[in-house]
């Protein structure tokens, strides 16, 4: 019970970090193929993130209404939390769902909070990653708040760089 609600302390701050612009400013470290590594310098200490968006968005809903879709792994602030996956779904989840990610045929369930979602602890974000970076195509499918099931499709191209970039820019 303590080590899941240490983690999700962890959670809400790096996602107080990565959607707060104003508390420094991000820069990109590099790309690779449908991979990005950027950094951010808070007050906290350095954060360090990979981030891809979709290939591919299915689903019955209106495209223009849907914010930005990605999916992250991120290090820090600090170094207790490395390798941290999570998902931004470009809407408010439907309450108390969950989203399914698939790599490759292999699934992993994620808890949601409004418009993010997140694993259900370290042990399983290393498998995704493992899974990641054996993989070609992860697969995010969730239901919004208003009932719409959305699948949304990234590459894993360039992600095993990516990583490896990540973990030396952030050690």
């Amino acid at each position: 019970m303590i080590e899941k609600t240490a983690f999700l302390l962890k959670i809400i701050v790096i996602c107080l970090f990565t959607t707060n612009l104003s508390a420094s400013e991000k820069i990109q470290i590099d790309e690779f193929n449908d991979w990005s590594v950027l950094r951010q310098e808070t007050d906290a200490g350095r954060l360090c993130y990979i981030t891809s968006e979709p290939i591919e968005k299915k689903g019955d809903y209106d495209k223009s209404n849907r914010g930005e879709t990605r999916v992250f792994v991120t290090h820090g602030p600090g170094k207790a939390e490395r390798d941290v996956v999570s998902i931004v779904a470009g809407y408010v989840f439907k309450k108390q769902s969950e989203v399914e990610l698939s790599v490759d045929g292999n699934k992993q369930s994620f808890f949601t909070l409004e418009d993010r979602a997140w694993s259900f602890g370290q042990d399983e974000d290393k498998k995704i990653i493992r899974n990641m970076k054996r993989g070609n195509k992860l697969t995010v499918t969730g239901v919004s708040s208003r009932g719409n099931k959305t699948i949304d499709v990234y590459s894993l191209s360039g992600f095993t760089k990516a990583k490896q970039m990540l973990d030396k820019i952030c050690s």
